[in-house]
């Protein structure tokens, strides 16, 4: 998957080079807002992205690429935009957030629910137990990305009739 390979060449050059420059934060040059999804602080961090990020692509590789490329790309900047902080940001978690949002919308009540819960739970623990995690960035993309993904799939029904 040349995504993972990527996420995992650019860890392995933050060894020789200073790539938290790419990190977004209150302070940053605008291009870190598509930066930062590539950078990851350490191996777990990485690890973890990469697995879930396997997992969704599994599941949504043959979903609307038209709406999910744009939406990966334009989503994370606008939720790095407004939840930039002092301290840098980074990790391909926002693009996941994109993921869900977008599965999300397209699911059953009942599987919605049981996943919404799952979803506040991670983004609750993670708050708690990882110091300097930007919570809000995973809110915002998530929440972004079911909106735009429910309009866009009632345009798409209603394009088709």
């Amino acid at each position: 998957m040349p995504v993972i390979i990527v996420l995992f060449v650019v860890w392995l050059l933050s060894f020789f080079f200073p790539v938290e420059n790419l990190a977004v934060s209150s302070t940053s040059p605008w291009w870190t807002l598509f930066t930062y999804s590539f950078v990851h602080s350490y191996f777990l961090h990485l690890l973890v992205n990469s697995f879930v990020f396997w997992t969704y692509y599994r599941v949504m590789r043959k979903s609307d690429v038209y709406y999910l490329i744009p939406s990966c790309i334009l989503i994370p900047a606008i939720s790095g935009y407004l939840s930039a902080k002092s301290v840098p940001t980074c990790g391909f978690s926002s693009v996941i957030s994109v993921m869900m949002g977008y599965y999300l919308s397209g699911c059953s009540r009942k599987i919605f629910v049981k996943a919404l819960f799952l979803i506040l739970f991670s983004y609750v623990f993670t708050g708690l137990f990882s110091k300097g995690v930007n919570t809000l960035i995973h809110v915002y993309s998530f929440s972004f990305s079911y909106i735009t993904s429910v309009i866009y799939r009632k345009l798409c029904c209603l394009l088709q009739r």
